[in-house]
């Protein structure tokens, strides 16, 4: 909000100058001010079609992208055309209240077009260059909230934790006075401590590759199944070749608690269902469905932080990693509530 209201102040300050700039270099003492300063005014007032169109279309469709040629084509396209149209629709208002015509003489003509399409010119430039200082910014002040939002996290996560080398000895303690005869009770000290491992020491980065996030998240549904009674409509489905390609860490997870936190208790352990379908479309874009059902009595709470890790928190994380590149939907009826994770990556 600081950003468009400083925007929209420095493109008034400049409107304001070139008015009475535009002003200063035609006037006629006789003729009234009022009369010259209606005029002056449409003038300047047809100078924000090219100054949006160049901070809102041409720098960042066509100068991002290093089109320098169809930039500079373009820029000069729409001094011309806005040219033209400034000329002659503010020629006539002024020929309307001071009833002096500007299109009687050629020299005239050509003077006063000459620097309409200098001053277009001037407009497009100076309005992309404002417009690139403002996304630079924008982009700095992003950076610097990502940055404080992984301090934060990471400040919180060594509060919480406690020494890692003592909780893995003990961990392998805990397995091997475990009976080799009893399988799974080593198998789910096994995948706990995997889990315990990726989130030591394999999120330090920015971005992980996906296997290593779905790798945890499939030791996560193993360890949350022990404490589901038998017969529970659960099923993690994740396509074997998935590909290759990193996402943020710990994206998936909010979502998978949240509905482990959330899913019914009902008598019957098959009416107790918990889908959570993984897969790649149109090939750039990584979906989470996370569908399960849920007790009518706490249905409205679903939107609740969970450990810490609530789905406002994961809207949070995903606006400032994945600007304009991913959506959340909700979908609930019933019998189930359905979550849906769309992230916009690259290879």
């Amino acid at each position: 909000m600081k950003i468009k209201f400083t925007e929209f102040g420095i493109y008034l300050l400049l409107w304001v100058i070139l008015t009475f700039f535009l002003l200063y270099l035609i006037y006629d003492f006789n003729t009234p001010f009022i009369h010259q300063f209606l005029s002056t005014l449409v003038v300047t007032g047809f100078t924000a079609f090219p100054a949006y169109l160049s901070s809102k279309v041409l720098v960042p469709k066509l100068l991002y992208p290093k089109l320098i040629r169809k930039f500079i084509g373009a820029m000069l396209l729409v001094a011309f055309i806005n040219t033209v149209l400034t000329y002659f629709l503010g020629g006539a208002l002024y020929y309307v209240l001071s009833g002096k015509s500007i299109f009687a003489h050629m020299n005239v003509i050509q003077a006063i077009s000459a620097a309409f399409f200098i001053i277009n010119c001037i407009v497009i430039v100076v309005s992309g260059a404002i417009q690139i200082i403002i996304d630079r910014f924008g982009m700095e002040q992003q950076l610097h909230q990502v940055e404080n939002e992984k301090v934060n996290t990471e400040l919180a996560f060594l509060r919480a934790q406690i020494n890692p080398h003592f909780l893995f000895n003990v961990l392998n303690t805990i397995y091997f006075q475990i009976q080799k005869e009893n399988s799974e009770a080593r198998n789910s000290i096994e995948k706990l401590s995997e889990m315990l491992r990726y989130q030591l020491y394999e999120c330090t980065t920015d971005m992980i590759d996906i296997s290593k996030e779905l790798a945890y998240i499939e030791n996560y549904v193993a360890v949350q199944q022990l404490r589901m009674e038998a017969g529970t409509d659960l099923k993690l489905k994740i396509p074997v070749d998935i590909g290759s390609f990193k996402i943020a860490p710990l994206l998936i997870l909010p979502l998978v608690e949240n509905a482990f936190k959330h899913i019914s208790n009902f008598k019957n352990p098959s009416q107790n269902k918990l889908h959570i379908t993984i897969y790649i479309e149109q090939d750039t874009k990584f979906v989470v469905e996370v569908v399960n059902t849920y007790n009518l009595s706490n249905g409205t709470e679903f939107l609740q932080n969970s450990s810490g890790l609530g789905l406002k928190n994961l809207e949070r994380r995903l606006e400032l990693l994945y600007p304009g590149k991913h959506s959340i939907t909700t979908n609930r009826n019933e019998k189930t509530y359905e979550t849906t994770l769309n992230i916009q990556y690259h290879d």
